[in-house]
C-alpha cells in the first residue's frame, strides 16, 4: 500500500511539473506572439472600441470616433460613432418613430462604409419620417447582447427592434466556443492561465478547419450552446415588450451555407424559428433573397457587401410596411 501511495504521489508530482512547464511555455508564447498582435490590433486606426466597465461586455464602441479609411482601388470606408456609442452620423434621439437594427458586426456593417451599412440603406428606404438606428456591435454574441440592449435601449427607446441573428452569436467567451469576436474580447480581458486558453483555441481552430467559416463550424457553435443561449432571445424580446416595443428576429443566411443548390443551415433556421414562434417572437428568414449569386451580396467573411445591405434593408422595409 505504501509503495502504491508513493507511486501515485510521484505520478501526481510528475503531472503537476509537466503542466507547470507547459503553462510557462504557453505564457511565453502568449507574451511574444499573441499579445503583440492584440496590441497592434488595438493601436490600429480602425480600432473603434474602448474598455467597458460592465464585465459582461468588456468592450464597446468608442463614442466620438470618426475615421475614413483610404483604400487603394476601393471606395473609402467611413466610420462614425456618435456620442452615445452607436454607429451614426447624428446624436439626435428625439425622432417620433425609431427602429433599431440590433446584433453583432452584420447589422453594424463590418467592412463597408457608413452609408453602405444595412441601417443606412434602410434609412434611405424609410425616408425622414423614421429614424433607423444601428445597434450593432462587432463581436457581441448572445451572452453579451442582452446587456448591450439594456445599455442602448433607454437612450433611444425604439418602437421596433430587428435582431439580425448571426449564427456565430452562439459563440461563448471562456469556453472552447470562444472566437466569434475575432480576438476583440482578449484585447480587453487577458487570460490568466494560458494553457487552457491555447487548448480552447486549438479545438476551435480544428473545428474551423482553417477557414473563415464553415457549415460544420456554425452547426458546432449552435448545437453546443443552444440550450443556454436560445432563452436569451426570449429574454430580450421580453425586455422589449415590457417597455412597449416590438422585437423581431431576422435570421442572417451566411453565404457559406449555400451549397449545391440548397441552404445547408436550414435545419438550424427551422429550429430557431420554432423556438421563437413558440414564444411569440416574429421571425424573418430571407434565405431565398440571397440564394442567387450570394457572393455578390456577402464577402468571404459572411458579412454584407453594399449590395447585400440593400437586399436586407428591402427585406426589413417590406416587413415594416406590413
Amino acid at each position: 500500500m505504501k509503495n502504491f501511495t508513493k507511486k501515485l504521489a510521484a505520478i501526481s508530482i510528475g503531472i503537476f511539473v509537466a503542466l507547470l512547464f507547459l503553462e510557462i511555455a504557453c505564457q511565453a508564447l502568449y507574451a511574444f506572439m499573441v499579445a503583440p498582435q492584440l496590441e497592434s490590433q488595438k493601436n490600429d486606426d480602425l480600432h473603434y472600441y474602448e474598455a467597458n466597465e460592465n464585465p459582461a461586455l468588456t468592450y464597446s464602441l468608442r463614442p466620438g470616433y470618426h475615421f475614413t479609411k483610404k483604400e487603394k482601388g476601393r471606395k473609402d470606408r467611413r466610420i462614425n460613432i456618435n456620442k452615445y456609442g452607436i454607429r451614426s452620423d447624428t446624436d439626435s434621439t428625439n425622432a417620433a418613430q425609431k427602429v433599431a437594427l440590433f446584433g453583432d458586426s452584420v447589422p453594424f456593417g463590418n467592412g463597408v462604409s457608413q452609408e453602405d451599412s444595412p441601417p443606412a440603406c434602410l434609412q434611405r428606404l424609410a425616408g425622414d419620417s423614421i429614424h433607423i438606428l444601428n445597434f450593432g456591435t462587432p463581436g457581441y454574441g448572445l451572452e453579451e447582447l442582452p446587456h448591450h440592449l439594456r445599455a442602448k435601449y433607454p437612450v433611444y427607446r425604439p418602437q421596433t427592434l430587428y435582431y439580425v441573428l448571426n449564427l456565430n452569436d452562439f459563440s461563448r467567451r471562456n469556453t472552447i466556443y470562444e472566437g466569434g469576436d475575432n480576438g476583440l474580447y482578449r484585447i480587453y480581458n487577458k487570460p490568466g492561465l494560458k494553457l487552457p486558453f491555447f487548448i480552447r483555441k486549438a479545438v476551435y481552430r480544428y473545428i474551423k478547419e482553417g477557414k473563415m467559416s464553415s457549415v460544420k463550424w456554425y452547426k458546432w457553435l449552435y448545437e453546443g450552446n443552444k440550450k443556454e443561449l436560445l432563452p436569451l432571445i426570449k429574454e430580450m424580446a421580453g425586455y422589449a415588450k415590457s417597455n412597449g416595443s416590438v422585437f423581431k428576429v431576422v435570421l442572417f443566411p451566411a453565404a457559406v451555407g449555400y451549397q449545391n443548390g440548397h441552404f445547408a443551415l436550414q435545419g438550424i433556421f427551422d429550429e430557431i424559428t420554432r423556438y421563437c414562434e413558440k414564444n411569440g417572437i416574429p421571425v424573418i428568414a430571407p434565405v431565398a433573397e440571397f440564394s442567387q449569386n450570394v457572393y455578390k451580396y456577402q464577402d468571404i467573411t459572411d458579412h454584407f457587401t453594399p449590395a447585400g445591405s440593400e437586399v436586407i434593408a428591402k427585406v426589413i422595409w417590406e416587413d415594416m410596411k406590413g
